[in-house]
């Protein structure tokens, strides 16, 4: 029996494909013929990946079908009653709706073809309890929650490289402020724009020179503009930094390093990968009550009401005193080994076991 998986498109530098390369990292530890099977050759990182038209699975075997969005192909495959859904998340339709009714309706799509699949599937993974709550919800009991495979260690153990310093040397040049990060898609669901009025507020209230970096790429060029010229009008253009093309790695570890709180004002995230990033690289954290956000963030970060400026500064000044600090920081290191990948296989091996009699080493 070999336990295979399948995502429409295996992308170098996501959480989905980041996920699902950690996972076949184990598999092939015990069994060197499981493969990744891809529907999107042309875009997928085929180091990694096979096509899915050379697959084809004997009896006794196991797909894990990794869910984000909408498959033609995912009926076909679910069919043949060997198939786990391991679902990460699907982002609801109407924080698109007025930037781009095609991604709306896509995402419309995904939830109905989601609700179908619950059904066909021998069982379902998700990655938070958050997720595991909807599965339950479209009337299937056979779910277990196993978390996400990332990329943590990854990011720590990447060596600085020059761009730390010149971070680190803006830092001190205006006198060692607080400076903010965001690592993540711009996208609505994300809700950058109170991040923005948050910082703009923070700034007013203590008076330092803090800038904003976000990283990440913008979902429409529309909404990123917006975000821009939202930047403009609160008059913190000059300290707000958008980096949207894409960083590998050691860069992104760089801005980790670099910054002194991760802030995020999410109204939705299935698990919240970036928040455990920041955890393990020594920042504390403040994010916004919300779907998964408080069960990633546990008593390892600020919790604070949505839409809310003034509870968000004030939570990001507090989170920068010592002793909190501290703190905070000591527990963040703590939370993180919950959500670790070692913690990931342990959870995935004995869901395995439960919904399919599969015993995995």
């Amino acid at each position: 029996m070999t336990i295979h998986q399948f995502v429409p498109v295996l992308l170098p530098h996501d959480a989905v494909g980041n996920c699902a390369r950690e996972l076949q990292r184990r598999l092939l530890l015990t069994d060197p013929n499981s493969h990744i099977y891809v529907e999107d050759v042309r875009r997928s990182d085929l180091d990694h990946a096979t096509p899915v038209k050379e697959m084809h699975l004997r009896s006794g075997d196991v797909l894990i079908y990794h869910y984000a969005n909408f498959s033609a192909l995912a009926p076909s495959l679910l069919a043949q009653g060997q198939t786990l859904l391991y679902y990460h998340n699907i982002t609801p339709e109407q924080y698109f709706t007025a930037w781009d009714p095609d991604t709306a309706i896509a995402q419309r799509r995904a939830r109905q073809q989601l609700e179908r699949l619950v059904h066909q599937a021998m069982g379902c993974l998700s990655v938070s309890a958050f997720n595991a709550t909807e599965l339950r919800h479209y009337g299937t009991e056979a779910v277990a929650t196993v978390g996400l495979f990332a990329h943590y260690d990854d990011l720590k153990n990447e060596e600085p490289t020059e761009r730390l310093g010149r971070l680190l040397r803006s830092w001190e040049h205006r006198d060692s402020p607080e400076d903010w990060l965001f690592v993540g898609r711009l996208v609505p669901n994300k809700a950058q724009e109170d991040l923005l009025s948050s910082f703009a507020l923070y700034r007013e209230l203590t008076g330092e020179d803090s800038s904003l970096t976000l990283v990440g790429r913008p979902f429409h060029p529309d909404y990123l503009l917006g975000l821009r010229q939202r930047a403009i009008d609160l008059r913190i253009s000059h300290r707000v930094h958008f980096l949207t093309g894409g960083l590998r790695a050691r860069s992104l570890g760089d801005h980790y390093r670099a910054a002194r709180i991760f802030v995020s004002a999410s109204l939705h995230e299935g698990f919240g990968a970036p928040l455990l990033e920041a955890m393990s690289l020594g920042l504390p954290v403040v994010a916004v009550d919300s779907s998964a956000v408080p069960e990633t963030v546990g008593d390892a970060g600020f919790i604070v009401p949505p839409h809310d400026p003034l509870a968000t500064a004030t939570a990001a000044k507090l989170a920068g005193e010592e002793p909190l600090r501290r703190e905070l920081l000591d527990r963040g290191a703590r939370r993180v080994k919950r959500f670790d990948n070692d913690a990931v296989w342990g959870r995935m091996t004995a869901a395995l076991r439960e919904l399919t009699g599969i015993e995995v080493a």
